[in-house]
């Protein structure tokens, strides 16, 4: 597998040559620790009884301080922030940063897409929990992004419509399992996702069921449209267990005790974390399963172990996305990946 000068992906196997058994696939899946062995603990995030942040998480001053755009949306995010995602934003360091930056890009795609098209542009977030920056995105957007995301546990629903402030977004009560083809072309109440979305986020979700990307993408990729993007945001294992906990050891001691006490650090780790590590991958893993189902790729973003692949089967769109994302926001020595926007091998 080889890159260009941007990072791009450029070898393609064509996933037309693989026949995926979904039913199968959907049966494995929903054996995955976060629909069974994790489900109470989500719930129990979700609904502010346990790993409730010390204090509100917000964005950097000199991070907003670059763009009007960004004061606005995180304005909006704010408002819109639910128990879980005031978890993940704490948990992740400068992810708040981060999903301000995702959703001005898309905001800005969308508007240069929009020209031409009958439909609203669609964005799909696979288990995003209260779906704070979904309902964010379509609020700035002022519906010109129409938004879907799932969630197994009921209290991130109740978020969800609790504050949700406007009908252009859509919550689904259950696993990303359930977002098919077919659930789409029966949404009468929503004739724009019929023919797939346009962006599909993939919010840390697959390393919660297990690790097999290949086939967890040949399942989500059916709702994609054919020229459309797939966001990748995933913790990833390094290959060197020492650097995997130099990084955690940083996330841990520099981000997350502003907003954690250590015996919460503790117990995520004792309770959560060990068994997520079951699922995830290594950066070349994920991106040899990309690779497999899409011509083109470029990271976006990394945050100690945490990082972002931006994948897709149009070169144009993909590069137009590209061209509307600003500058990353993450300080040393969160940002590892010395080569981020640079060739990947």
């Amino acid at each position: 597998m080889g890159y260009n000068e941007l990072g791009l992906i450029h070898q393609y196997s064509g996933s037309s040559m693989e026949v995926f058994d979904y039913d199968k696939i959907r049966y494995v899946l929903l054996k995955g620790p976060r629909v069974t062995s994790l489900l109470k603990h989500f719930e129990n995030i979700a609904a502010g009884i346990s790993q409730v942040p010390k204090q509100s998480v917000y964005a950097a001053s000199d991070f907003l301080s670059k763009s009007n755009e960004y004061r606005e949306y995180h304005s909006l995010f704010q408002r819109n922030i639910g128990t879980f995602y005031q978890h993940l934003c704490a948990s992740i360091p400068f992810f708040i940063e981060e999903q301000c930056r995702i959703g001005i890009a898309l905001q800005r795609l969308a508007k240069h897409r929009l020209k031409d098209e009958k439909y609203p542009f669609t964005y799909y977030e696979t288990s995003a929990a209260d779906g704070t920056n979904a309902r964010t995105m379509s609020e700035y957007s002022q519906g010109m992004i129409r938004t879907l995301t799932d969630s197994p546990n009921t209290a991130n629903v109740e978020n969800f419509h609790r504050l949700c402030q406007h009908g252009y977004s859509d919550i689904y009560i259950g696993s990303f399992v359930d977002i098919t083809p077919e659930y789409i072309s029966v949404r009468n109440d929503r004739p724009y996702f019929k023919e797939g979305f346009d962006i599909i986020y993939e919010n840390t979700t697959f390393q919660m069921y297990n690790p097999n990307r290949k086939e967890q993408i040949a399942y989500v990729k059916r709702v994609l449209k054919s020229d459309g993007l797939i966001i990748f945001c995933e913790k990833l294992m390094h290959p060197i267990r020492d650097e995997y906990e130099r990084r955690e050891n940083i996330k841990d001691s520099l981000f997350k005790s502003h907003y954690f006490t250590k015996a919460d650090i503790d117990h995520k780790i004792s309770q959560i974390l060990e068994e997520m590590e079951q699922c995830q991958v290594t950066l070349d893993e994920l991106v040899d399963s990309i690779s497999y189902h899409f011509k083109y790729a470029y990271m976006i973003w990394n945050s100690t172990n945490f990082y972002e692949i931006v994948a897709s089967n149009d070169r144009t769109n993909l590069q137009n996305f590209i061209d509307c994302l600003g500058d990353y926001y993450v300080p040393v020595p969160f940002l590892c990946e010395e080569s981020l926007g640079k060739p990947l091998l």
